[in-house]
């Protein structure tokens, strides 16, 4: 049965970083920049898939809709050169109308990226174009929220939920699924051997030894700078928001821009979890 590798977060919070960092050490078999190399990671679900189980109208009439073709399209999907494949989601984990998300039949493993919540809160929502008001509004939400984007191929929606609600559906959803939970801000400090982690953790579950030197060349040249110049000179093709997909990609932006009473909020709503992650 296909097993899958979900490299997860809530929006704005590392995964194309993340997805550039293991694209290069699996797939960069040439060792040069490669602004495309991650279309070896897909975004879920797929849309050649969908588009042969679902329809444009019955997604945009009710986006929760996705929820019944989540299990159906990866039980079609096809993985290429063995029977794992690394996809990219931004999906919480969990269950609507009793339709869940993933089960251990076919997620082999979960990567996750948090993000102090107060920087994203920024970086969300100069991406949607709101106000951080609004933006620290989605992320507090009390209920679950979709994001659909109908500017691709096929409509794309998203599950999110709370900044909360996301981090602990990954942390504890799906039980016996192996998971490493990996900081945005320790990946800024020491990206070598925070993605060594990842890799050794990775390398206990497919069973590989470690290459060193891969991993240097992955993150040189997944470098948050290079990125951020090469979508200057070129564009970025996954970049559907309303400004530079990267951005700034900084840490502790949020003592610049948001308020003391926007602080506040953001800290009593997620006390327990920025303390445990040591944001607060």
């Amino acid at each position: 049965m296909n097993k899958i590798i979900w490299i997860s977060s809530y929006p704005k919070s590392g995964n194309t970083w993340m997805r550039y960092l293991i694209a290069n050490y699996f797939f960069n078999s040439e060792r040069k920049f490669d602004q495309k190399i991650i279309k070896s990671i897909k975004k879920f679900p797929f849309d050649d898939l969908m588009k042969k189980i679902s329809t444009k109208k019955e997604l945009i009439d009710n986006p929760y809709n996705i929820s019944k073709y989540w299990i159906k399209s990866q039980e079609l999907m096809k993985v290429i050169k063995g029977n794992v494949a690394f996809i990219k989601n931004h999906n919480a984990l969990v269950s609507i109308n009793k339709q869940d998300f993933t089960n251990e039949n076919y997620s082999l493993a979960s990567i996750y990226i948090v993000r102090d919540p107060r920087d994203v809160v920024i970086s969300y929502a100069k991406y949607r174009n709101l106000s951080y008001d609004q933006s620290i509004e989605h992320l507090c939400s009390k209920k679950l929220f979709y994001l659909l984007d109908t500017k691709e191929d096929f409509p794309r929606v998203e599950i999110l939920g709370s900044w909360k609600f996301h981090y602990t559906s990954w942390r504890d959803g799906v039980p016996n699924m192996p998971k490493i939970i990996i900081r945005y801000e320790d990946l800024l400090e020491d990206c070598y051997n925070n993605f060594y982690k990842i890799i050794s953790f990775l390398s206990k579950i497919l069973g590989f030894e470690i290459n060193k030197e891969q991993i240097k060349f992955s993150v040189e040249f997944s470098n948050f700078e290079k990125l951020q110049k090469n979508e200057k000179k070129f564009g970025f093709f996954e970049n559907v928001g309303h400004t530079n997909f990267f951005r700034s990609g900084k840490k502790e932006f949020w003592k610049n821009e948001l308020s003391i009473s926007q602080v506040k909020k953001i800290e009593k709503e997620f006390n327990v979890e920025m303390k445990f992650l040591g944001y607060i």
